[in-house]
């Protein structure tokens, strides 16, 4: 069987890739990731995808909580255990609470008073499962979160997607991939 995913020592990194390697370590996630190991194998790929990455995680408007949620929404749309693995405890210290989380695991809309829960899961379902936002959704997110919230919350939908796709493509460690359909 062909190897999908393998660890990168960092000593036997071309200086390219150490440099990315190094520069993920010392950022905001105080290591290198699996999924970063994987991007490694394109350095300019890796390069990017860690600076928009670190961006759209610890960044963005909107906050660690609604952040973590979307994050959660396109891993279980994705069926990327790896990424759910890492980000739902992730989203139950940001205050994402229990019900919510497990509401998303099994592909249940959760029920919440929180409105600003609501849009998000709302808007990154319809994304991901729709590839569109009705309007009246649309309006609804840019009145409460205006438009630098919105594009950063579908960029955060798009870049975990990527970062699923390749999970499931290169099977990271952690993730069980989904039985062949019918």
């Amino acid at each position: 069987m062909t190897e999908r995913y393998r660890i990168h020592d960092p000593a036997a990194l071309d200086a390219e890739r150490r440099a990315i390697y190094d520069a993920i370590a010392s950022g905001p996630r105080g290591s290198v990731p699996a999924i970063f190991h994987l991007l490694l194998e394109a350095p300019a790929v890796a390069g990017k995808a860690q600076a928009l990455g670190a961006e759209l995680r610890y960044r963005t408007s909107l906050g660690p909580k609604l952040s973590e949620l979307a994050i959660l929404v396109t891993a279980h749309h994705w069926g990327a255990t790896y990424e759910w693995a890492i980000h739902a405890p992730e989203a139950a210290k940001a205050g994402l609470p229990a019900d919510v989380i497990d509401a998303i695991a099994a592909g249940r809309s959760p029920e919440t008073e929180d409105g600003d829960v609501r849009l998000v899961h709302d808007v990154a379902h319809a994304l991901l499962q729709d590839h569109d936002v009705p309007d009246a959704l649309f309006a609804a997110a840019l009145d409460r979160f205006g438009r630098q919230t919105l594009v950063e919350l579908s960029a955060v939908v798009g870049y975990y997607s990527m970062l699923a796709v390749a999970i499931r493509c290169f099977r990271l460690p952690g993730h069980e991939p989904a039985p062949a359909k019918a």
